[in-house]
């Protein structure tokens, strides 16, 4: 994507026959879609066909005008240098659940579930970079419900494997103690790392 910055795995949307996508539809003025497409550079504008659209707004069907999405030029995948992130996949996940707590048949479909299931390639790395990861609830109020989302859609193998971010040459941390380097802190220590 030619960042110098580091930068996540962002969800992504490859055109495949018989597959799902759970999403949300949200309405844009042309400006805006014209804003989009400048962002989304490297994306193909692609058109979803009104018939293959199912909404869970208890609406009768999709709204009028027509409805677009980003597509992948090519599939990417979680590496080092684009992890897939925690904060990335609450604010997807907690996205979910909210649609789940405004529409009935949303949260009759299982969105959030669903949202899971039809999203592939879920896989390390994974960093928690959570601002605070021992206690996520102070800044994700949903990070329970979300965390169980994960395990339990995902599988216990997966979550376990979620890290904590490192630096370049320093220690990982997970589960309150580093591996690796000890940079002088014990097993133990509640400081980030440096």
């Amino acid at each position: 994507m030619g960042t110098v910055s580091w930068g996540p795995t962002y969800l992504g949307a490859v055109p495949e026959k018989g597959a799902r996508c759970t999403g949300v539809l949200f309405a844009v003025t042309q400006q805006e879609l014209e804003g989009f497409t400048r962002r989304e550079s490297g994306y193909r504008l692609t058109r979803i066909p009104a018939g293959d659209i199912s909404v869970l707004d208890g609406s009768k069907g999709p709204p009028a005008g027509s409805v677009w999405y980003f597509a992948n030029v090519t599939k990417r995948y979680p590496n080092e240098e684009f992890p897939i992130v925690q904060s990335y996949v609450d604010v997807c996940l907690d996205g979910c659940l909210e649609n789940e707590d405004s529409y009935p048949e949303a949260r009759e479909a299982q969105f959030a579930k669903e949202f899971i299931r039809t999203t592939t390639d879920w896989r390390t790395p994974w960093f928690n970079d959570r601002i605070h990861p021992w206690r996520p609830f102070v800044h994700v109020p949903r990070a329970n419900a979300i965390d169980t989302l994960i395990r339990d859609g995902l599988g216990r193998d997966l979550f376990g494997k979620i890290t904590l971010p490192r630096r370049p040459n320093r220690s990982a941390w997970t589960h309150g103690m580093t591996i690796g380097r000890s940079e002088g802190l014990e097993r133990g220590s509640s400081l980030w790392p440096p």
